[in-house]
């Protein structure tokens, strides 16, 4: 009866162990990013951002005893207290407000960073399909057209002047030439 216990034990354990290590290998990697909290002179450890600025934050469980990744999030730093090193941060993610601190979080083996380059977002994906052209500029757009003035003329929506509509034998011919290349590609 305690081995059963014993190999119950150890497949919960197990399953936690996997668990951890599946959501530690889902980690961003921030190694590349400055870091955002520097000793001084003095010794003491400084921010190096000010209110307004975004830092990431890496956070891992200090309770327990191997310390598991918790989360890596953006944020917005809206107060700084130097002394205490507590920092009012916005969550952009989940919309509210969060705390930490500089000092201990080091201590305590939290990272800091600086994010680099822009609209990095590290933190909650979002929801839906991404972008599809997310780094440039569209591909297709046209030229946008002023008149004589210099004031850009808005496009026109609808239908081109000129166009007609297309007859039912037109129709039914491109219907039957789009089925037959269908059936010769399969």
């Amino acid at each position: 009866m305690d081995d059963i216990i014993d190999n119950e034990e150890v497949d919960e354990v197990t399953k936690a162990t996997l668990a951890e290590s599946a959501k530690s290998a889902s980690k961003p990697a921030i190694d590349h990013l400055p870091d955002a909290v520097e000793k001084n002179d003095m010794g003491d450890l400084e921010l190096l951002a000010k209110p307004g600025d975004k830092i990431v934050i890496e956070r891992f469980a200090t309770v327990l005893s191997h310390r598991p990744w918790l989360d890596t999030k953006t944020y917005t730093i809206e107060t700084i207290d130097a002394a205490t090193g507590h920092l009012g941060l916005w969550d952009d993610d989940l919309h509210r407000s969060a705390t930490s601190n500089f000092i201990q979080g080091v201590k305590a083996g939290y990272r800091f960073k600086l994010p680099g380059g822009r609209n990095l977002q590290i933190g909650k994906r979002r929801r839906g399909r991404p972008p599809k052209n997310p780094t440039g500029a569209p591909t297709n757009s046209k030229p946008i057209k002023f008149d004589t003035n210099g004031i850009p003329i808005p496009p026109r929506r609808g239908r081109p002047p000129g166009s007609k509509n297309r007859d039912r034998e037109t129709i039914m011919a491109e219907k039957k030439a789009k089925l037959q290349a269908r059936k010769k590609k399969a």
